[in-house]
């Protein structure tokens, strides 16, 4: 099992640290998981690569059905993938071949969609069922124009709390194994998504909530969850007493970065400090486990060496 932190092309190398190999072989880190973007990598990072996350889009949907929101094909290719359906097919073969050259052993990609209206609401608009089905369609059209039909590395789909992909069961694994048309695949369990999914409020009731959820998953579905983003979030208190906001009007993306806060606050990305925590990697045995501690202002090494000593 390896030991990666999350990081991003956004990034400085050496703001983690001058020198990074004397500091993974001390802290036990085996790597780095790097959010890429829409460009070539640049080649310093291959190095300290295991795994990317490619990037997210909040509502692709809205290009695939043809209802694109108003704003410019820059920020169309980070919020929708493009501004109609060929936009996206074009924008995912880029990202996940702008990605190819570091060799990773799997690209997350988040198997979900939330409608931007929806994104300071407490309830969502869309069917999981149908935005699952209308990924499968769209990640499925991707990978048929790659080589010989299958992507240059592992695309494992994570889950969220907006509609989509969520593992709070077998049926959405079930849906993929259906309908995902390529070989090469799997599944990325972020473990404070599916807290946000539960109504939990402490760290030892988000452990037990998780720990419960599992006990419903088949054998086959653990053997597909080959990499675990690692982290807790235990925000049911604020989910119940946020104030909602609604969209009214005026540039859509600006309505999207004044929503920012809400969701990192909904989203907590905390280090565990409780053993017990151990257990959810103990039941899964992934083969990549990733610490995303973005350390929320403090040098994310500092959560990293908490988290990692619990799980030796």
């Amino acid at each position: 099992m390896k030991h990666l932190i999350s990081y991003s092309v956004y990034q400085n190398l050496n703001d983690l640290s001058p020198d990074l190999l004397a500091t993974m072989r001390e802290i036990k880190c085996d790597g780095l998981e790097i959010l890429t973007s829409h460009t070539p990598v640049d080649p310093v990072f291959k190095q300290f690569t295991v795994s990317v996350h490619l990037p997210y889009s909040t509502d692709w949907i809205a290009a695939w059905d043809g209802e694109p929101y108003e704003m410019s094909d820059d920020f169309a290719k980070y919020y929708m993938y493009g501004q109609d359906r060929e936009g996206v097919i074009e924008t995912v073969r880029n990202m996940i071949g702008c990605a190819a050259p570091l060799e990773p052993a799997h690209g997350v990609i988040h198997a979900c969609n939330v409608k931007i209206p929806d994104l300071c609401k407490r309830t969502y608009t869309g069917d999981c069922r149908e935005i699952l089905l209308k990924f499968c369609e769209m990640i499925n059209t991707v990978v048929s124009g790659l080589p010989e039909g299958e992507p240059p590395f592992k695309l494992v789909f994570e889950n969220l709390w907006w509609p989509g992909l969520r593992l709070k069961d077998d049926s959405d694994y079930r849906l993929l194994e259906k309908h995902i048309e390529f070989e090469n695949w799997g599944i990325c369990l972020d473990t404070g998504h599916l807290m946000n999914t539960l109504p939990v409020y402490t760290q030892q009731e988000c452990i037990d909530a998780v720990l419960k959820v599992f006990d419903g998953y088949s054998r086959d579905l653990i053997d597909t969850i080959c990499a675990m983003h690692f982290h807790y979030s235990a925000s049911g208190k604020y989910r119940e007493t946020f104030e909602e906001r609604s969209y009214e009007g005026g540039p859509v993306t600006d309505f999207i970065q004044g929503v920012y806060h809400h969701i990192n606050t909904l989203d907590q990305h905390l280090p565990f400090s409780d053993p017990h925590c151990k257990e959810i990697v103990d039941t899964i045995r992934p083969d990549i486990v990733i610490h995303e501690l973005p350390g929320h202002g403090h040098d994310p090494l500092i959560d990293f060496r908490q988290q990692r000593s619990l799980l030796e």
